[in-house]
């Protein structure tokens, strides 16, 4: 509410059934209004329900007919939309002399804002901006809807992460709103085809979320000019200057803003790169040793070329001491998955040297290494009694049998675990820690499934550092994964 400008004289009081309070913004289609429904018609009656944002159009805009019946369907599009990371269309009115479109209202301050306050973004931070406004585009483009002026001001990052406002509507105004041959948009995030003046359709987004995204990372336009032409000419002609933007996202980001739009990856191929798997399920990310010696990397000839290992038999009573304590401190090992697995796998791990001497198999070292470094370091987590999977994660998911990618939420913190997904997270499911499971992973009984076509089953997890986890969910009754993915911290 405190976002909210006090309401101009020329204000009115009231838009249908809605009560205004105060200005939240205004622009080419008109002004946006935050308003209280209400039951009564006298200014000061009570409130039915939460705040909503009201974006007051100029009547102009719908003189014509034909734009008028387009922008009812649009509207209706738009209603279709998966809610998560939007901000949804709830009502609307183009019939009266003053047309309006009312919307969830989202308090927070927009991206925009929030960089030209606070800097720009980076690490898991900026993942989160990325992958959570692809997400919402990726819903977008599933209902048939193109939102077309994508950019900073159109991103709130609400206590909830960020969500996506105005989409859709742009596209209606297209055919009612263009300045020469150049459609309705904000020339410094229109896509190449935009500012053409030739039909926009998802790819353009791409190109808006790329500029987006770059601006979030570096704090400034892509490309950045003295003057409005000098940027559009940059934009059709000249390379992006992406700073320090650097990794995959980099990558992702120079291809969406690729010239021609059939050479920009959609939203869900987006999505399934930020997760690192290129749309394709997730992997179980656990080492897996060669079934048989044909499958094994090539021996090296020599003990010349292989590197000095040094022999860490003699800091095993260490360790064994080490999670003996930590054991009598805390009862049990039964729910410290990794401590449990460099319990069992001590004695096997100190004969690891003595191995590796005899047969030089230099691709066991890497993986004994990388188990012990993971191991240990869960263990001391275990130890200091911190959890480091408590909090709120959210990702995507990849069907891969049914070719379909798909938001999740994992909320492991008190009052219950949880995990909800689905199209419109519409699927809610209670978690329960099981002793049970793969090593390096902490395993949870999926029950208590609420949702049309919503399954009980087990999730697993594996942490990826502080701020990433794999995971993926089996369903009851089957034994491979039926959907996997890669989800961030989001508080």
């Amino acid at each position: 509410m405190s976002r909210a400008a006090p309401l101009q004289p020329e204000d009115p009081p009231r838009v249908g059934a809605y009560r205004l309070v105060g200005r939240l913004g205004a622009g080419g289609q008109g002004v946006v209004f935050l308003a209280e429904p209400a039951q009564s018609a006298e200014p000061g009656g009570p409130a039915t329900g939460p705040p909503v944002a009201i974006k007051l159009l100029h009547a102009r805009l719908l003189n014509d007919e034909k734009v008028r019946r387009r922008f009812m369907g649009e509207i209706e599009a738009v209603r279709r939309v998966a809610p998560f990371c939007t901000a949804q269309v709830l009502d609307a009115d183009l019939d009266g002399d003053r047309p309006y479109i009312v919307s969830e209202y989202v308090d927070g301050v927009s991206l925009q804002e929030h960089i030209a306050a606070e800097g720009p973004r980076a690490d898991g931070s900026l993942d989160r901006i990325a992958v959570g406004t692809a997400t919402a585009l990726a819903a977008i483009h599933r209902a048939g809807v193109v939102h077309r002026d994508f950019k900073p001001g159109n991103v709130l990052l609400g206590m909830e992460g960020p969500r996506v406002i105005d989409f859709g509507i742009s596209r209606m105004m297209d055919a009612a709103v263009t300045t020469g041959k150049i459609p309705f948009g904000t020339p410094a995030y229109m896509s190449p085809e935009q500012i053409k003046g030739e039909s926009a359709g998802p790819p353009a987004d791409m190109f808006s979320w790329a500029l987006t995204v770059a601006f979030a990372a570096t704090g400034r336009h892509a490309f950045s000019a003295d003057s409005y032409h000098a940027v559009l000419a940059r934009i059709l002609y000249g390379t992006p200057d992406l700073g320090p933007l650097a990794g995959p996202l980099r990558e992702i980001v120079i291809d969406c803003l690729a010239a021609e739009p059939q050479d920009r990856p959609g939203a869900e191929e987006v999505l399934g790169r930020l997760y690192g798997h290129g749309g394709r399920a997730v992997s179980r990310p656990v080492p897996v040793l060669a079934a048989s010696t044909a499958e094994m990397p090539a021996v090296p000839a020599s003990t010349a070329e292989m590197p000095a290992v040094r022999d860490s038999t003699a800091e095993m009573p260490a360790i064994q001491e080490a999670v003996t304590r930590a054991t009598a401190e805390r009862g049990s090992t039964a729910e410290m998955p990794a401590l449990r697995f460099l319990v069992a796998e001590l004695p096997a791990l100190a004969s690891v040297p003595r191995i590796l001497r005899r047969r030089r198999w230099r691709w066991v070292l890497a993986v004994t290494a990388a188990a012990v470094v993971v191991a240990v370091a869960a263990f001391l987590l275990a130890a200091s009694g911190a959890s480091p999977l408590t909090g709120t994660w959210k990702g995507v998911a990849d069907h891969a049998s049914a070719g379909r990618v798909f938001p999740v939420e994992i909320r492991l913190a008190d009052g219950g675990p949880v995990l909800r997904w689905g199209a419109d997270l519409h699927c809610a499911g209670r978690l329960t820690v099981k002793e049970e499971g793969p090593p390096l992973a902490t395993t949870y009984r999926l029950d208590r499934v609420t949702g049309q076509e919503c399954y009980p089953g087990t999730l697993v997890l594996f942490p990826q550092g502080e701020d990433r986890v794999a995971f993926e969910v089996i369903r009851s009754g089957e034994k491979e994964a039926r959907y996997s993915g890669r989800a961030v911290r989001s508080d």
